[in-house]
């Protein structure tokens, strides 16, 4: 894993293009290269935004813990998103990607609690959070804007013992 960095906008752009990723992931439709280009300098100024790479440097996935909050009782809380390209899926990467960033934050971050949002739908990620021992706790329903169905995750905990 590496940093986002800005060269990373043409892959982001790919990925906002197939409407898969923003079904199971809520991943940011970008209309165009420009705007891809602000998406991955916001990313890269982001401190736990990484870049998911093979042996040989390809990038083929994005993994990153968000802050749940800013009071208090939040600050030892961090939730984990991801997205893999599609070309990758099932050979285990986002698997190993995940207990990384789960092990650093647990480890050099001393977080008590890794939560992750799956929509209901996607059986992969679910599945996923699951064998890295994530227990379901809750659904939410966000609000959407112009008539649209509202967004429904459901939300995985995951306790540093």
């Amino acid at each position: 894993m590496r940093h986002v960095l800005a060269k990373d906008a043409t892959l982001l752009y790919k990925w906002s293009q197939n409407p898969i990723y923003a079904e199971r992931a809520n991943f940011t439709s970008y209309k165009d290269l420009n705007a891809a280009k602000r998406g991955a300098e916001l990313l890269e100024r982001r401190k736990y935004s990484f870049i998911i790479c093979l042996n040989n440097d390809k990038a083929v996935g994005l993994i990153e813990l968000y802050s749940r909050g800013v009071s208090q009782s939040l600050q030892n809380t961090k939730e984990i998103g991801f997205l893999l390209d599609q070309e990758y899926w099932h050979q285990g990467l986002m698997t190993e990607a995940c207990k990384a960033l789960i092990d650093y934050a647990f480890t050099n971050l001393n977080q008590t609690e890794i939560w992750a949002g799956v929509k209901p739908d996607n059986v992969a990620s679910r599945n996923l959070i699951e064998r890295l021992g994530f227990k379901y706790k809750y659904q939410v329903a966000y609000p959407c804007l112009l008539n649209q169905e509202p967004l429904v995750e459901n939300y995985y905990l995951l306790v540093n013992q």
